[in-house]
């Protein structure tokens, strides 16, 4: 029994939706990028505090001041691109 071609809606069928097609592309772009800067997110998220808080606690007369985060957020965003670039943390 053949199936009728009015039967099935105008957008080609169950399925087929370009609109869910082209999110899910773009989606799946966006992963990609965020996955390919994670290198760089780490160093940023957590190597930068970890470092604060260790010249914090070396340098208690540091725990106030603004510099130890500086120079966290330097050492880690640094060696987190580098680690981006080159494919490797050491």
């Amino acid at each position: 029994m053949p199936r009728d071609s009015a039967a099935q809606p105008p957008g080609g069928g169950v399925g087929s939706d370009p609109p869910a097609a082209a999110s899910a592309s773009l989606m799946g772009r966006l992963l990609g990028l965020l996955l390919q800067g994670m290198p760089f997110i780490f160093g940023i998220g957590f190597i930068a505090p970890l470092i604060t808080q260790l010249l914090e606690r070396a340098l208690p007369a540091a725990a106030q001041a603004q510099w130890p985060l500086l120079v966290g957020l330097a050492i880690g965003g640094t060696w987190g691109a580098v680690a981006n670039v080159t494919g490797r943390w050491l």
